[in-house]
């Protein structure tokens, strides 16, 4: 049968022309025609067929046609315009190693030829190109494919019969900014970007079930929202990251009714937070988080990693999509006396303060006589608790200042 016009084909495909005859490309990378090949061929990677012409392209991105088996290809040293639409992946495209058993995705650069990562290596239009290995991401950026090896280094060009550049490779990430996740669900890959600058999106309509972390240089935002939806994945930020004037970095782990559960974060870097907003699930790390400004942090839990540090901005601790929190939350947290720190969904009774000198070194909440929360608070030499609401709405909120609902302080240790 013959074949619909403007039909592509790579390696393994085969093209009907009108006459009954049967193109293919060799695995040496030759045209066949009815199983006969043509030595005037070489680095084929792919054939069209296009108003009745057969058309071959080479390593080099270049198109010559031909109407019958016996004919000459045209022109003479081939066309770099391909004779129909590709559907090329977009600007900024990234893919990390999919894990074993899982869908291999795939870029597709303008010249058609896609590019992809099996056991460590790239291949071309199915083909391993063995000249790489130990290959975990790669990215497309300007026209031209970009190779990560396991070490951070990577290496690009633009064409598949084109040499990886530079010799040694680089550090520096061609990805910044923006980009745009097109592994497919069940891939768990990591991807590694520059820094962060805007909402994530994914491929395949569900990236969040693609990957296992997203690494970042760190996050940058001025006013503007960031999104990262990260439902079987860590977002992790290895350098400083800066949050300015009415800026949001929300991390969604999970959609659920009437709220989203946050996802995970792995903060290694100083987070200014200034007269803005984050919003995490787990917070784990080595970094440091400093709120200021009237900013505003919503962290469910937390490790003993890292440090917060509160001026003139309130702390929401625990409490997301009907989550009590509060009780796992060991970073250490200094406040000062315009800073509040609630917890959501956290009922308590009564309050015991540790002290450390004249300042306050810890506080633990109690709902009749069970612990419901412990909190590595100082900075500040005074802490009153009060609650209010109950049940799902319960929630108990730190501050320094005093009122007639404060919770009763069972005792001071000093």
């Amino acid at each position: 049968m013959q074949s619909s016009d403007k039909t592509l084909v790579g390696s393994g495909g085969s093209i009907t022309d009108a006459q009954g005859n049967v193109w293919t490309i060799t695995a040496t990378g030759q045209v066949a025609v009815n199983g006969q090949v043509d030595p005037t061929t070489a680095s084929v990677t792919h054939l069209a067929y296009v108003n009745g012409l057969v058309w071959q392209e080479n390593t080099e991105d270049l198109w010559w046609s031909k109407t019958s088996p016996t004919a000459q290809w045209s022109p003479t040293y081939g066309t770099a315009t391909a004779p129909l639409p590709i559907d090329v992946s977009r600007n900024e495209t990234v893919i990390g190693a999919p894990a074993a058993g899982s869908p291999i995705p795939e870029i597709t650069d303008k010249g058609g030829n896609t590019w992809s990562i099996v056991n460590g290596q790239v291949t071309v239009n199915g083909a391993i190109d063995p000249t790489t290995a130990n290959v975990v991401e790669l990215a497309y950026v300007n026209g031209q494919i970009w190779q990560e090896n396991t070490q951070g280094l990577w290496w690009s060009k633009s064409a598949p019969a084109d040499a990886w550049a530079p010799t040694y490779g680089t550090a520096k990430i061609p990805i910044t900014g923006t980009f745009y996740i097109a592994n497919e669900p069940g891939n768990f890959a990591v991807i590694n970007v520059g820094v962060l600058t805007a909402s994530v999106e994914g491929g395949s309509g569900i990236a969040p079930q693609s990957t296992a972390q997203i690494v970042t240089q760190g996050v940058s935002a001025t006013g503007t929202t960031i999104t990262v939806s990260t439902e079987t994945a860590k977002l992790v930020v290895n350098g400083n990251s800066s949050l300015t004037n009415g800026a949001t970095l929300n991390l969604i782990g999970a959609y659920r009714t009437p709220t989203e559960v946050s996802g995970p974060i792995e903060n290694n870097g100083l987070m200014r937070i200034n007269a803005s907003t984050v919003k995490f699930g787990a917070l784990s790390g080595t970094g440091a988080i400093n709120a200021s400004s009237g900013s505003t942090l919503d962290i469910q839990s937390s490790d003993a990693g890292n440090k917060i540090q509160l001026q003139a901005s309130h702390f929401y601790v625990g409490g997301q999509a009907n989550t009590p929190g509060g009780m796992s939350f060991l970073a250490p947290i200094t406040m000062d006396n315009a800073s509040s720190i609630t917890l959501n969904l956290t009922p308590a009774t009564s309050e015991v303060l540790k002290h450390l000198g004249s300042s306050i070194s810890e506080v633990l909440l109690y709902n009749g006589t069970a612990e419901v929360a412990d909190l590595k608070v100082s900075g500040v030499s005074n802490l009153y608790a009060v609650e209010s609401g109950s049940g799902a709405a319960a929630m108990t909120t730190l501050s320094t200042t005093h009122t007639h609902q404060d919770l009763p302080i069972l005792s001071h240790v000093g």
